[in-house]
């Protein structure tokens, strides 16, 4: 909780201070940018949540992410209906998803390694089929999903606070969510509780590739395109706003919250360094900077 509060107090002040020291950041259109810029990591944010604090990694996101908009646009200029192309292309998600699962949580394989190697092959084959010339010209009804706005806001925020709410109410009041904790935290303990680690860790790699692939169907929709860079880097960025938030990268310990709080204040300062006329070459390095800061942090609290 105290995680939290500070979080909440630094998010204020870096938006006060912004605010009175640049003319454009506190403005309704910088606002809504930075909001709607925020909304895709939210949803990968949200599952990606209940994968750490069981205890488990992915770095597959972005290749997911990658080979189901790529798919479904290469259905979809093909002539195949824009409802069928996003249901394989979803099914696909979800089977790379459960492939993550059995290979982590079930053949025990470090998830390190597995879901890099994961991540390769996805991006391999999105690179293979488009041979990097992004499918494009999609129809109009499927183009609505991302690009409908409500009260000045893009649809994608709408649903990315609808599954941050529903996988908070998951993670905090659920005997599912229970299981994740104490899975993370002990699993021989977990199993001696009658806990199916197992079916649980497969059972969140499978939401975590189906939030993924929804990301990319939402990019290809807000695109028009669907390219094999289609995110840059999301997975590391969830990671370092859950960490941020006060996720422990060997589980037990987290909170959607937190890292949306932790999201919130990535967003704000890499906002803050084009308001401020600093080259964007350097917000990487901002990021590294307070990612490597929250880690040590939490490293010293721990040991205190």
């Amino acid at each position: 909780m105290r995680r939290i509060l500070g979080l909440v107090a630094v998010n204020i002040v870096l938006f006060v201070v912004l605010s009175l020291t640049t003319p454009y950041f506190f403005s309704k259109d910088n606002i809504i940018v930075i909001v709607d810029n925020m909304a895709l990591d939210v949803i990968a944010l949200s599952g990606y949540t209940l994968l750490l604090v069981g205890g488990y990694f992915d770095l597959s996101v972005d290749g997911i992410v990658a080979i189901t908009g790529v798919t479904a646009g290469l259905l979809m200029v093909s002539g195949v209906h824009w409802a069928i192309a996003v249901v394989v292309s979803m099914l696909l998600a979800l089977g790379i998803g459960l492939f993550n699962g059995i290979v982590v949580a079930k053949i025990k394989v470090n998830g390190l390694i597995a879901t890099l190697t994961t991540w390769w092959i996805c991006i391999g084959f999105s690179l293979g089929l488009t041979k990097a010339l992004s499918p494009y010209g999609f129809p109009t009804i499927f183009q609505m999903f991302g690009q409908t706005r409500l009260f000045g806001f893009r649809s994608i925020v709408v649903y990315a606070v609808v599954i941050a709410l529903v996988l908070s109410v998951v993670l905090h009041w659920t005997k599912i969510g229970s299981n994740i904790y104490v899975s993370g935290d002990n699993r021989q303990s977990a199993e001696l509780m009658g806990i199916n680690t197992t079916k649980l860790g497969v059972g969140m790699y499978v939401l975590v590739g189906g939030l993924s692939g929804l990301i990319g169907l939402l990019v290809a929709s807000r695109l028009n395109a669907a390219s094999p860079f289609a995110v840059d880097g999301m997975a590391l960025r969830v990671i370092a706003a859950a960490v941020i938030g006060g996720a422990n990268l060997s589980g037990g310990k987290g909170s959607i919250i937190g890292g949306l709080l932790g999201l919130c204040l990535m967003s704000i300062l890499s906002n803050a360094v084009i308001q401020l006329g600093v080259s964007p070459y350097w917000q990487k390095a901002v990021l590294g900077g307070i990612l490597l800061s929250a880690v040590l942090l939490e490293r010293v609290r721990r040991k205190q």
